[in-house]
């Protein structure tokens, strides 16, 4: 086994880390220890040697302290390359800590627990803080804001995320269960401007507290509500009438129409335009059976939606297309279609239809697809233990995956005052 030693060098002058105090060098006491150095011939077997000065300075509350080491981090048994290649493993290939400890021991002949991994992943984390790192993000002008449960957490977040670039900003805990205390919502919008997070449109769900909170924090910024969230409500309307309607076919000769309707509920909320040949086959033959029925109705209907959202090219003509729609009578008689046509001719339609009046405004927020990148992180770990565990690893997600930089070139420029 190699062997090597890690020495410092003895200045003439040093200076206390504790009071600042720029002084002689005097010897104080030594000792030796072991770290553990990354290797791809072999294991090598690192002796450093700890130098300690005295600290002339009364006032000070150390009598003592430690000369740097160059490459080793404080209180730990291994250098900062070693570090930083475990933390990076962590991050950037999102993995467990036992997958990357073994890595380490096949690929760099060398060791570390699983908790010696989840420790150096915290004390590099803690080098960084999100009011530096959101403002370097590039943000577009477009936020999204969401809220979610964490995994193995019993309190929702609230998310911020970049509408265009699809990237994750910040994420804070709910100190009360779901979002409806407004001042806390309130705080974390004036915490995003701190930041330097001055949108142009903010995008989010059907949530009645973004609106009045918005206007408060952002107030020329445009307010549209996420065309996701938006059609996931009226598409809730549309597809429980077909439920209901097929557990109203009792009897075995409607066995086959309910097993039909099963299988084609989503496919009779696709556009017409993206039906494949299957749907150009099947669907007109099950016109032919429900004429009349709450299932011809919900194809009008659907149809009749996506004319106002996808075909509309300004904002009137989208008002025009639904009271247009509002003063026909045939979706009257269904319940459930007469609550999608309440949403529709509700305050609320002038957020969704936001991006036709404002070219500029995105009509989705991609919320759900950062929700759902944040949970493969979440199920490799099975959750996150705590609450500044789920931060410390969002930063580390934001300078790895977002500023493409090396985890731990920060905590690098400062190894010279680490012993």
């Amino acid at each position: 086994m190699d062997s090597r030693i890690i020495e410092p060098e003895i200045p003439s002058r040093c200076r206390c880390p504790y009071c600042g105090l720029e002084q002689p060098f005097r010897k104080g006491q030594e000792h030796w220890k072991t770290v553990k150095v990354p290797s791809l011939t072999g294991p090598i077997r690192c002796r450093a040697r700890v130098v300690y000065a005295k600290c002339g300075n009364p006032p000070c509350t150390h009598r003592y302290f430690a000369l740097p080491l160059p490459g080793v981090a404080r209180y730990q048994r291994a250098t900062t390359d070693l570090i930083h290649e475990g933390v990076a493993g962590l991050v950037a290939d999102n993995t467990t800590l036992e997958r990357t400890a073994q890595r380490l021991n096949r690929s760099l002949n060398t060791t570390a627990s699983r908790s010696a991994l989840d420790r150096w992943k915290q004390q590099v984390a803690a080098q960084y803080d999100l009011a530096d790192i959101v403002p370097r993000l590039g943000f577009s002008g477009a936020l999204c804001l969401d809220e979610y449960l964490p995994r193995r957490s019993r309190r929702y977040e609230q998310l911020a995320g970049d509408a265009i670039r699809k990237r994750l900003l910040a994420l804070e805990p709910v100190p009360r269960g779901r979002i409806q205390v407004r001042g806390v919502t309130e705080e974390f919008c004036r915490r995003l401007d701190g930041w330097g997070i001055h949108p142009y449109c903010v995008l989010f769900d059907l949530l009645t507290t973004f609106p009045k909170v918005v206007r408060k924090v952002w107030p020329t910024a445009h307010l549209q509500f996420d065309y996701f969230h938006v059609i996931q409500w009226l598409w809730h309307f549309l597809k429980n009438a077909l439920v209901q309607y097929r557990k109203s076919l009792q009897g075995e000769h409607w066995e086959l129409h309910r097993s039909e309707l099963w299988e084609m509920r989503w496919r009779l909320l696709m556009r017409m335009d993206r039906w494949g040949q299957k749907e150009h086959r099947v669907i007109p033959e099950m016109m032919d059976v429900y004429v009349g029925t709450i299932v011809e109705q919900v194809l009008l209907f659907k149809e009749q939606l996506w004319d106002i959202f996808d075909a509309s090219e300004t904002q009137q003509e989208a008002y025009a297309k639904r009271d247009a729609l509002a003063k026909e009578s045939w979706w009257q008689r269904s319940w459930h279609l007469t609550k999608a046509m309440q949403f529709l001719l509700s305050p609320k339609f002038e957020f969704m239809t936001t991006y036709l009046k404002h070219k500029e405004v995105p009509r989705c927020g991609h919320s759900e697809t950062l929700i759902n990148v944040w949970r493969q992180t979440e199920a490799v770990r099975r959750g996150f233990k705590s609450d500044q565990a789920r931060l410390n690893h969002l930063k580390l997600f934001q300078i790895t995956h977002y500023l493409k930089e090396p985890i731990g070139r920060q905590v690098a420029s400062n190894s010279g005052q680490t012993s």
